[in-house]
C-alpha cells in the first residue's frame, strides 16, 4: 500500500512538472517599443525573441513612449494626432483611442501607477521653457501638478508599492534621479551630488532604480533606491538610453546607438537586453529606422481569451505577425 501511495505521489508530481514545463514553454514576454520604421513613429509589440511584430496604433500621427496598465488591457501613449502632444489611452478591445489631457502644454513621458488608477506625465510649460510633473486619473480627472519650482522636471517612474515617484530634475546644471512622495511631497535627491542621470525606472523588486546618464559614450546604470552602489551595466561606448526593468526584476530592455550619433545622418536605434548582472546584450529588433522606448508588457497581456468580436479581431492579429523586418 505505501509503496503504490508513493508511486502515486511520483506521478502526480511528473505530471504536474510536465504541465509546468509545457505552460512555461507556451509563455512568452512580450515588450512594446515606439518606431519610426514606416516613416512616422508608432507603438509596437514584439516578443522578446523578436517576433510576432505587430503595430498597435497604426496612425499617421506621431504616437511615441507606451505605458501599460498593470492588467494588459490598455497602454498610454504619447500623440500628436489632435495637433498638440498629448496623452492617450487604447485599450486591446478595438475602442479608438481615447484623449487623456486637453493642455496647451506639451505633455509627454507617461507611466501608468501600479494600482491602475493614476497617469502620472511630464508637460513642459510653453511660456517658461520648463517641465514639471503631473498625475490625473485614467478618466481624465482629479488633474494635479507634484512639482512647481520652476526647474526641469521629467520622466516620472513610479515606485512598485505606488506611494513613491522617481524623476529627473535639474535644479541647477547637475541634474539627475530626485525622489518624491506621490502627492508631490518631501522632494529629495536619491543620488550623489556629483553623479548625473536620467529617466530613472523602478525595478518591480523595489530594490533599485535604473536609468542613463547622458553623456559621451551614454550608458544604462543601476543603483539602490538611496543612490548606493551605481554601476554600469550596458557596454562602454554605446550610446545607451530609456532602461525598462523586466517583471521579475532580473533584466533590462533599452534602446541603443551602435554608431556615434554626432554627425551621423543615418543614426539607426534598436531594442537591446541585458541582465542586470552585465553581459553581452542581447538584440531584439534589426531595422535601420529608430526603435526606441522599450516597455515590458504585463503577464495579463492576450493571457485571458477575447470576449467580443472586435477584441477576438484584435487578438487574432496578434497571433499573425507582420511581415516586416525587425
Amino acid at each position: 500500500m505505501k509503496t503504490q501511495y508513493v508511486r502515486t505521489r511520483f506521478g502526480i508530481a511528473l505530471l504536474l512538472s510536465l504541465f509546468s514545463i509545457s505552460i512555461n514553454a507556451w509563455s512568452t514576454s512580450y515588450i512594446s517599443f515606439s518606431s519610426n520604421r514606416t516613416g512616422n513613429y508608432d507603438i509596437y509589440v514584439m516578443d522578446i525573441n523578436g517576433e510576432n511584430l505587430q503595430n498597435l496604433t497604426n496612425h499617421p500621427s506621431w504616437d511615441s513612449q507606451p505605458t501599460w496598465a498593470p492588467n494588459g488591457s490598455a497602454f498610454a501613449f504619447v500623440s500628436n494626432r489632435d495637433g498638440n502632444s498629448e496623452i492617450y489611452i487604447m485599450k486591446l478591445n478595438g475602442t479608438e483611442p481615447q484623449r487623456l489631457t486637453y493642455r496647451p502644454e506639451l505633455d509627454t513621458n507617461p507611466a501608468w501607477s501600479p494600482d491602475g488608477k493614476w497617469i502620472a506625465f511630464s508637460s513642459r510649460n510653453l511660456k517658461e521653457q520648463h517641465y514639471d510633473i503631473y498625475k490625473i486619473d485614467i478618466n481624465g480627472e482629479n488633474l494635479q501638478q507634484l512639482t512647481d519650482d520652476g526647474k526641469h522636471n521629467f520622466a516620472p517612474s513610479w515606485s512598485p508599492d505606488g506611494e513613491e515617484i522617481a524623476f529627473y530634475s535639474r535644479p541647477n546644471d547637475n541634474g539627475g534621479i530626485y525622489v518624491m512622495n506621490a502627492n508631490g511631497k518631501r522632494i529629495r535627491r536619491a543620488m550623489h551630488p556629483n553623479d548625473r542621470g536620467t529617466s530613472p525606472s523602478w525595478s518591480p523588486d523595489g530594490k533599485q532604480i535604473a536609468y542613463y546618464v547622458g553623456i559621451m559614450g551614454s550608458g544604462i546604470y543601476i543603483m539602490g533606491t538611496q543612490g548606493q552602489n551605481p554601476r554600469r551595466v550596458t557596454p562602454n561606448n554605446i550610446w545607451s538610453h530609456n532602461p525598462a526593468w523586466s517583471p521579475d526584476s532580473t533584466w533590462i530592455a533599452y534602446d541603443a546607438e551602435i554608431d556615434n550619433p554626432w554627425g551621423n545622418p543615418n543614426v539607426d536605434t534598436n531594442i537591446y537586453l541585458i541582465s542586470v548582472d552585465g553581459g553581452k546584450p542581447r538584440q531584439i529588433t534589426k531595422h535601420p529606422g529608430k526603435d526606441e522606448h522599450p516597455e515590458w508588457v504585463p503577464e495579463g497581456f492576450l493571457s485571458v481569451s477575447p470576449s467580443t468580436e472586435k477584441q477576438t479581431t484584435f487578438w487574432g492579429k496578434l497571433k499573425q505577425p507582420e511581415k516586416a523586418t525587425k
